[in-house]
């Protein structure tokens, strides 16, 4: 009888572990499930209804600091720019940058991607099509008050702005640290871990001072999205040939310097790229979280100042 046990569990073994391999290799490369598409035409909304529909959707998530909500602020020179932070992150990230391009005369969205600035519970239920919809609002804002539209995107935010370029209508794409590759390797474990882990502690402390306007944690679901958001973004970006701008830091130490190279190499439209060669410059490139923020800052309105002389 013990004979047949051992012979039957030996048996079973190699199955269990082939079972368990195929299903692993299933879980760990499934394709992106949402497409994602020209947003609705909301060119006939008026601006004060569109800013107020994306105040109301960020109140009902429960956003507590005014810092969290989104912000538009109207510039004088016909010109919008539309900034979109990045994962865990809100408003906040983005809005020294959007102070500073408001002070030279331009308009300003300030968006808030759905499932940010509350809790991090909800980046559970959200898909990354539920961010890329989320944005336009502040899309339409700007497009319905201003003769030109740019995007800027720091890290998620610029796989977001990417997929806005590239199935709607904008005048140029400018990138931050866009999150391209991540330097974590364990990251491409994170469609297995979904179903063992709920959220991860972030590890470093660039943001801990400023609790209220990032998650202290990671919700593994929405980092198996941010991985779907990749994947969609490389394979569906290829033909995109508005001018874009590209900073990133070869010091990043959250997005790999090298996914931001490989994009630019493939890059098929009028493109520059500022590279930061600073070891105290790290992810974040669009607020004080980074010493040289100034410089990034002129390197913007540098690049859109060339853009409007072309028009």
């Amino acid at each position: 009888m013990a004979e047949k046990k051992v012979i039957l569990r030996w048996f079973l073994f190699p199955w269990i572990v082939f079972l368990v391999v195929i299903s692993l290799v299933i879980v760990m490369n499934r394709k992106p499930p949402y497409r994602l598409s020209k947003y609705p035409d909301l060119r006939n909304v008026e601006v004060k209804e569109l800013i107020i529909l994306d105040q109301k959707r960020g109140l009902s998530e429960g956003v507590l600091y005014k810092e969290n909500l989104p912000e538009y602020i109207k510039g004088e020179n016909g010109i919008g720019v539309l900034l979109i932070h990045g994962f865990t992150a809100s408003p906040f990230e983005m809005a020294e940058l959007a102070s500073f391009l408001n002070s030279k005369g331009f308009s300003v969205y300030n968006v808030r991607i759905v499932g940010h600035g509350s809790k991090s519970e909800y980046l559970d239920k959200l898909s990354y099509k539920d961010w890329y919809e989320s944005i336009k609002y502040g899309y339409f804002t700007l497009k319905n008050s201003c003769k030109e539209v740019f995007v800027v995107g720091q890290s998620m935010g610029g796989l977001l702005a990417i997929n806005i370029a590239n199935y709607n209508s904008v005048d140029g794409l400018i990138l931050l640290a866009p999150a391209l590759k991540i330097v974590d390797e364990k990251f491409n474990l994170v469609p297995f871990a979904q179903f063992f882990i709920d959220s991860i502690e972030k590890e470093y402390s660039d943001t801990s001072k400023f609790k209220n306007f990032y998650y202290d944690r990671r919700s593994v679901k929405g980092m198996v999205n941010l991985k779907y958001l990749i994947d969609y973004t490389w394979k569906n970006s290829t033909n995109l040939s508005v001018p874009m701008l590209l900073i990133h830091s070869k010091f990043d130490d959250v997005v790999k310097f090298s996914g931001s190279q490989e994009f630019y190499n493939l890059y098929k439209g009028e493109k520059k790229f500022v590279v930061i060669d600073d070891p105290g410059v790290k992810h974040i490139l669009s607020s004080s979280i980074n010493p040289n923020k100034d410089y990034v800052h002129d390197e913007i309105l540098k690049w859109l100042e060339v853009q409007r002389a072309k028009k």
